[in-house]
């Protein structure tokens, strides 16, 4: 049987190993955030993405991705990006008290910093989202 990762035991130990670097990462300036969505789907553990609309302009259309852009000057810092990003997207409201800390950044193909945020959005039925058609589809893999 797998340990349920996404418990409040789970939830508390990643919160700890996560929390020296998101510290240090939170306030740091980045060029685009996205969130990591773990979820369950009928009571599996799942991530939730996204590929990204081929009507987009630009070199990420049709990328696998997970919700997320780039940084706007009236963002608080990368968390409030990827939050707002993923309501954008996806229609869905991550409150902050879900994000469960940053992880280290990854650069992408023109080599900015992009930041991801880890968040628990808890059970999902895949059906009850509404992405932006104009720029993702969406999607839970287990």
């Amino acid at each position: 049987m797998l340990p349920d990762c996404l418990s409040a035991e789970g939830e508390r130990r990643c919160r700890r190993l996560l929390a020296g670097a998101t510290a240090r990462l939170r306030a740091r300036p980045a060029a685009a955030a996205v969130l990591v969505p773990l979820c369950s789907v009928r009571g599996v553990p799942a991530l939730l993405y996204t590929l990204r609309s081929s009507r987009l302009a630009g070199r990420h259309k049709g990328d696998v991705s997970f919700p997320g852009g780039k940084c706007d000057p009236a963002d608080q810092d990368v968390v409030h990006t990827a939050l707002r990003e993923t309501r954008e997207e996806l229609g869905l409201a991550v409150p902050e008290e879900h994000v469960w800390g940053i992880l280290q950044p990854v650069h992408d193909r023109g080599k900015a910093p992009v930041v991801p945020v880890l968040a628990s959005v808890g059970p999902l039925d895949p059906q009850n989202l509404r992405p932006n058609r104009e720029e993702a589809r969406s999607w839970c893999q287990q």
